[in-house]
């Protein structure tokens, strides 16, 4: 480039967060959290197409801890590094089926958009992290 009136082309920026949230377990409420995770992603220089997925894990994420959870405030952290667009969620539950039917939808869905994801129970606590796998081209 040696011309001074060139645009200079800046690599995608893959990196931000973690972004914590807590939120009441309200499901008019993921919208806000799609849109936060959308910009995270468009900001980050994410192809529409990922960003389709990143919004649809989401949506997934924190359906499943709604409706499987206790009904109190559900922790959520978007964090974008390197190649993964990573999504934890978290809340109490005092009871968990693993064979709900709703869950194998979810877990199907997941496994469409993400490279990995998990639904787990630690002590009284429902988490479900998913990682939406991003292009490693610079090209938008």
């Amino acid at each position: 480039m040696n011309d001074p009136r060139e645009l200079r082309r800046e690599p995608a920026v893959r990196r931000c967060g973690p972004v914590e949230m807590r939120l009441p377990a309200d499901p008019d409420l993921v919208s806000a959290i799609r849109l936060t995770a959308s910009g995270i992603a468009a900001s980050a220089k994410c192809t529409i197409a990922e960003i389709a997925d990143v919004k649809l894990a989401v949506s997934e994420v924190l359906l499943a801890l709604i409706e499987h959870g206790s009904g109190r405030t559900v922790s959520v952290s978007l964090e974008l590094a390197d190649w993964t667009f990573a999504i934890c969620g978290a809340i109490e539950t005092a009871s968990f089926d693993r064979d709900h039917p709703d869950l194998a939808l979810c877990e199907t869905v997941l496994a469409e958009v993400c490279a990995d994801h998990s639904i787990d129970v630690i002590g009284s606590e429902l988490r479900i992290t998913a990682g939406v796998q991003l292009s490693r081209s610079d090209e938008c």
